[in-house]
Parts: structure tokens; sequence; C-alpha cells
């Protein structure tokens, strides 16, 4: 059995992290666990601003290109589904131009 363990700091910061012969430092992470039960459930566990988060995202797809090209396809087929939800959610927002005015 492999170990990861993530070392934060007392405000809750990620410092570093340890994975058996290394250690790297770390400025944010990103858990994603399948639960499998009945319902099946989802762990979700982040730290980090949304820029790291979304490089780590990036990451991950470009690794997959090369290493695991169904896992890069699935990124993208979500990432799609992503996309036209947010769409379709946006055109239910206020106009920009009425924001502030009462």
């Amino acid at each position: 059995m492999r170990e990861v363990t993530l070392h934060i700091d007392g405000a809750h910061h990620p410092i570093d992290v340890h994975c058996d012969a290394y250690v790297r430092p770390c400025s944010s992470f990103l858990l994603l666990a399948n639960i499998p039960a009945d319902p099946p459930g989802c762990l979700l566990l982040s730290y980090g601003n949304s820029d790291n988060v979304g490089n780590l995202l990036m990451t991950l797809w470009q690794r997959c290109v090369h290493e695991d090209p169904k896992m890069a396809w699935t990124i993208e087929q979500v990432s799609r589904g992503i996309v036209e939800m947010a769409d379709a959610e946006r055109g239910k927002w206020p106009s920009d131009e009425r924001a502030g005015r009462a």
C-alpha cells in the first residue's frame, strides 16, 4: 500500500506533500474520491485559488493526452457539458447593464 501525506499549517493551508520517498512543496490541491456506496457518493476536498485549481485541472488533461487518451477524452466531454450548463444558467441571470441600479 502506498500512502500520501499532506501537511497543513495552523491556518489549514497546504505546506507540502509526502509520497513514499519524496517530499514536494504544495500551494494547492484537489482531491476527488468516488465513494462506492448505495447511492454512490463523492468526496471533494480542495484548497487553493481558482487559478491554481484551474492549472491543476489543465495539467491533468495535458498529462492524460499523452498517458491516458481515454481519460483526456472524458475530461473534454465533461468540460463541454460544464460550458453548456453554465451558458444555460447564465441566461437566467439579470443583465450586467442593470447591476447596481435600483
